[in-house]
């Protein structure tokens, strides 16, 4: 085979169209961890610690950013990184197997399009207003969140992930070697300066910023809530990055040491930082916290950092719209692809500035329907194909494949969608806060995850079968790892 042969089917696997063999996959356990930690650290970590001193103090929440996140990585990473990471294939095409050609585009637009568009808009103004804040220090002025040095950082941030997420995951990979260990610096100096002015025990005892209710068990497991959420959304995310990974354990256990360890200790720095300097915009810490000459470094490289996590999510996003969007879009080449993804996001940021500001709650609606995908998919994949799935069915053309359901959607993988979404909204509101006793112990997320996955599984077993659906009932007996895609544990 010529090289530049062999170039373009290293290029088709990298880019999802086929599956990865485990000789073309580049993670081990702890390059995977590196990267995660990497993923983990960015500067969403921030946001999500500052959120979480708005609900409950330090005491709680320390305990509410672990609990919280074991359960949404532990969740996540089961529904989607040990059958990407077992098979090396693109996550959204594997979707095929659980909600049908057509249904896996549906939920592509539902948990990539919009909330990835959603995040790439957030990070992106928080890069502006690091900008702001960086020209508040310099000029001695007042920072002003909805200036125009706000709206053209955060588009000048995204136009830079666009740039660097054309060159592909080398370079991601070199990106996030700068800029994770500059993240943990300034995380470590921002809890040097605290330390100077507070002991621990006063530390532990500060109040929250603004809990909405008197009873602390809610605001508790509000806290809870968004550090679930926090780790749902990964989902849409983690699956592509796995199936770089060499077998399944090293595409999972390390989201335990990066995803989860690594987010653990930045929010719980963020939720110190957000408790003592009384702002839950991390953009703010860095000005307050050590002075202008820390506030200036500080700020530079918090504006860049938004970089590693908006190229992560690009990338990972426009890999699966090559997939899914037909043969006509994927003939369009990777970087003009990359450049239309982004025309949303600019608008968000041009006309929904807010968004930054109402960041929790933006987080906690992606949880409504992150935690219904990952019981769908642990349903699927454990209960239902005793984690054995055919890859000729996932990549055969609809009328071929036993996955077209009913013309390319599954209506019962869909219909536990939308029965997961709905209990959650019933069980707690998140755009009003609203919420039944049953949340104060159960969480949102949970019975969202257990109805959806509870209804998937039982009709599936109740009328795939008789229907034809899906290959349920053939055992799958025709499993691709015959073919040496399955890697082995």
């Amino acid at each position: 085979m010529s090289q530049s042969r062999e170039q373009e089917f290293r290029l088709s696997a990298e880019r999802g169209d086929t599956p990865l063999l485990p000789s073309e996959r580049v993670w081990g356990f702890w390059g995977f961890a590196y990267a995660n930690s990497a993923l983990a650290v960015a500067t969403w970590v921030f946001l999500i610690g500052g959120a979480t001193a708005l609900f409950v103090g330090p005491l709680q929440g320390i305990s509410a950013i672990v609990i919280g996140n074991i359960i949404g990585v532990i969740l996540a990473a089961s529904s989607t990184c040990l059958p990407c990471g077992k098979y090396g294939v693109e996550q959204f095409t594997y979707l095929r197997s659980m909600f049908g050609i057509n249904g896996s585009r549906l939920v592509y637009v539902l948990s990539v399009v919009v909330l990835t568009m959603g995040w790439l808009a957030v990070l992106g103004l928080m890069c502006g207003r690091a900008l702001d804040n960086l020209e508040t220090l310099v000029q001695h002025s007042q920072p002003d969140g909805d200036g125009w040095l706000v709206t053209a950082g955060a588009l000048l941030a995204i136009v830079l992930a666009a740039l660097v997420a054309m060159r592909g995951p080398d370079m991601i990979r070199r990106l996030s070697a700068v800029i994770a260990p500059s993240l943990i610096l300034i995380m470590l100096a921002l809890m040097y300066f605290i330390s100077q002015r507070f002991s621990f025990a006063e530390l532990l005892a500060m109040p929250p910023l603004q809990p909405p209710f008197a009873d602390q068990r809610i605001n508790f497991m509000i806290a809870v809530e968004i550090n679930i959420a926090a780790g749902f959304s990964w989902w849409p995310y983690i699956g592509n990055l796995s199936r770089l990974c060499s077998n399944q354990r090293t595409a999972f256990w390390p989201n335990l040491v990066g995803i989860f360890g690594a987010a653990a200790l930045g929010e719980t720095v963020s939720l110190f930082a957000a408790s003592t300097l009384g702002s839950s915009d991390p953009t703010a810490w860095m000005r307050l916290a050590g002075g202008v000459g820390f506030g200036v470094v500080a700020l530079s490289f918090l504006a860049l950092a938004n970089l590693t996590g908006m190229v992560n999510i690009l990338y990972t996003a426009v890999i699966g719209l090559r997939q899914l969007a037909g043969e006509r879009l994927r003939s369009v080449r990777w970087g003009v692809l990359i450049g239309l993804f982004c025309v949303i996001p600019v608008l968000i940021v041009l006309c929904f500035p807010g968004i930054y500001d109402g960041f929790f709650i933006f987080l906690v609606w992606t949880s409504a329907l992150n935690s219904a995908l990952a019981g769908i998919g642990i349903a699927d994949y454990f209960f239902l194909r005793q984690q054995r799935v055919n890859l000729r069915h996932v990549y055969a053309t609809q009328g071929a494949s036993p996955v077209r359901f009913c013309k390319g959607f599954n209506p019962i993988a869909l219909l536990a969608l939308v029965a997961g979404f709905a209990i959650y909204v019933v069980v707690f509101n998140p755009q009003t806060l609203a919420n039944t006793s049953f949340f104060t112990f159960a969480s949102a997320s949970l019975p969202s995850c257990l109805l959806a996955g509870l209804v998937h599984y039982g009709l599936t077993r109740l009328l795939a079968a008789r229907l034809g659906w899906g290959g349920y009932s053939k055992g799958n007996e025709r499993n691709i790892e015959a073919a040496g895609f399955g890697a082995k544990d």
